[in-house]
């Protein structure tokens, strides 16, 4: 039998069990609330203070793409290179087009007679593996005797730069923009309206089937998680990473009819994450968490999440995506934010450091389910991010329609 002391003080106990439960459920919804604002606050700052800081003096590269000038005046926005005597020896124009790291700016030089005398890489702000293959490809040098109305695309008359699109794409039509800029301004002979097709395909047909199958599908994970490796990883080395979210923020929005596909997969996550309140990409698809995934099949490698360590290893996964993004955009050079070494794994492109942190994660994942995305990946944070205020904005419209009831 059951004395009356126990049956007054099991409910006094379950009741403060859930007081207590609901006090660290409040405390921690304030810190988490508190991480928004700051962090909103710094990427502000971030912001103001890299758009105020960036810039270069271009007028004494103007020798460099247009040979033989020994002196550069302007003429509008375009440069106007002479030799010894005062001869005109061409015009220089400056143009930018978003790459994959944002803008890539160009200096290109055209003669009297219309001809491409040079074309140099003036700003970038490029990932160092991208940005490599970009220069070594001998795509910019090989502009240099082209004439103005030859179509300058890649494909066409100018090959294409495998594992660095988005970069060459950019190079391209910021060349395209100046030497139509000198052609109608300086030359007086405006070039046709440039065609600009709207670039569908099979990279973007696959990611909309990975959002459909990661969105309405139930049992089918292990098949979009080896398909986004194989196509999104390997074929098209195309993941979400952090360079591209810090370019957006930055404002450098990429040419959407050649870039549909980075539209549709920032849209997606945005738009499933939003609605639904679900990390589609992470979960589902990513090339990377695949990869970890497969060698932790191996071994049937656990999820390993230390309890007395839990919290303080999600603040740090969450301080590194903060300080790359700060750090991203008070350069404004979106690239130097990406530590991930997705490069390094499907394009085999990468430095010691990079090489080193791929190794250790192979390693790692041995042992470890996904011990890069659950603890050191900075695209998780930014979702979870969304999510966020996606709850705090629910929370504070619930709140305010109630409030004309309660009154």
């Amino acid at each position: 039998m059951t004395s009356p002391q126990l049956e007054s003080s099991a409910p006094s106990s379950v009741e403060e069990r859930r007081q207590a439960k609901v006090a660290v459920r409040e405390r921690k919804n304030r810190r988490e609330r508190l991480f928004l604002l700051v962090t909103v606050a710094l990427v502000l700052v971030a912001w103001v203070y890299g758009y105020f800081t960036s810039g270069a003096d271009i007028a004494p590269l103007v020798p460099q793409v247009l040979p033989g000038v020994t002196s550069v005046t302007t003429q509008g926005t375009l440069f106007v290179g002479r030799d010894d005597t005062g001869n005109v020896m061409g015009y220089a124009a400056i143009a930018e087009a978003p790459g994959y790291g944002g803008p890539i700016e160009m200096l290109v030089g055209v003669d009297p007679n219309g001809n491409i005398t040079g074309a140099q890489i003036v700003a970038q702000r490029e990932s160092p593996g991208f940005f490599r293959l970009v220069t070594r490809s001998g795509l910019v040098p090989g502009y240099t005797g082209r004439a103005m109305t030859d179509p300058l695309r890649l494909g066409d008359d100018l090959n294409a730069v495998s594992g660095a699109t988005m970069s060459a794409e950019g190079v391209a039509t910021a060349v395209r923009t100046a030497v139509r800029d000198v052609a109608a301004s300086a030359l007086d002979t405006p070039l046709p309206a440039e065609d600009r097709p709207i670039r569908f395909g099979a990279p973007e047909i696959v990611l909309l089937l990975l959002f459909a199958a990661a969105y309405f599908g139930h049992r089918m994970r292990w098949g979009t998680l080896l398909v986004g490796l194989i196509f999104i990883g390997f074929l098209y080395t195309a993941p979400l990473t952090i360079t591209m979210v810090v370019s957006l923020l930055s404002g450098y929005w990429p040419d959407w009819h050649n870039n549909l596909y980075w539209y549709l997969l920032i849209g997606g996550i945005l738009f499933v994450t939003t609605v639904d309140a679900k990390n589609p990409y992470c979960t589902w698809f990513c090339p990377f968490g695949a990869f970890q995934e497969c060698l932790g099949a191996i071994t049937r490698a656990k999820v390993y999440r230390p309890r007395r360590w839990a919290e303080a290893l999600t603040w740090l996964q969450r301080g590194l995506a903060l300080a790359a993004i700060v750090l991203g955009l008070a350069l404004r050079r979106p690239g130097v934010a990406g530590y991930e070494p997705f490069g390094t794994l499907f394009n085999l492109q990468g430095g010691l450091v990079a090489w080193a942190l791929l190794i250790l994660i192979i390693l790692a994942s041995l042992i470890i389910s996904r011990p890069f995305c659950n603890y050191l990946c900075p695209v998780d944070p930014v979702v979870d991010f969304i999510a966020a205020g996606r709850r705090w904005t629910k929370e504070l419209w619930t709140s305010w329609r109630a409030k004309p009831a309660n009154s």
